[in-house]
This record gives structure tokens, sequence and C-alpha cells, in this order.
């Protein structure tokens, strides 16, 4: 099993704060230290999982936990109104495998 990002390691453990935006027992969404866009989250399970093309990415508690934290975080920042757009980690090469998801917004580009 590869181990998990560095990032989000360090995001989960605590060593890297981060604004949180939504939280659950299962995933966290919060946002990028270090943003591509006016409003830029990531949302990430709190278990190592290497893709989302992985089997236990298919995981119906996991995935609705994962939609809800992109559903609250819409509402909460008002992207339900303005549009967003979210990316998954699908094993990019240069990127360490793990699942995340990335929600960008205003708009959509």
């Amino acid at each position: 099993m590869p181990r998990p990002d560095w990032y989000c390691d360090d995001v989960l453990s605590g060593k890297l704060d981060v604004e949180k935006v939504w939280e659950d027992e299962r995933v966290l969404a919060f946002h990028h230290p270090k943003p591509t866009a006016e409003i830029h989250v990531v949302v990430i399970p709190k278990t190592h999982i290497k893709s989302i093309l992985a089997p236990e990415a298919v995981n119906g508690d996991l995935l609705a936990s994962m939609v809800t934290a992109i559903q609250q975080t819409a509402a909460t920042l008002g992207l339900d109104r303005q549009g967003f757009h979210v990316r998954t980690n699908a094993g990019t090469d240069g990127v360490t495998p793990h699942m995340h998801w990335h929600i960008y917004g205003p708009g959509i580009p």
C-alpha cells in the first residue's frame, strides 16, 4: 500500500493547520492553503485511499460523505448560486496517489 500523501497526512495529523469548511467522521473539507482559484477547497477521506479508481473507494458511506462535503461547502461558500467545478485525483503522474477532490469556484470556467 502506498504511503499517504504527505500534504494530506500533515493536514489530518494536525501538523499543517488549515481552515476547515466541513467535517464528519469519514471526510474533511478545508480551504487549500495555496489556492489556485478564488475559492479552492480540498475534500479528503480521513483514511488513505490510493485513488477514486481503487476498490476501497467504492464505499457507499464514504462516497455519501464526500458528496455531502461538496454540497455543504457549496452552500456555506455561496457556490450553489454561482456554480463551481469539482476535480478528482485518479492517480495522475507526479501526484502522490491518494483520493482527494478539489472544489473550485466561483463560476465554471
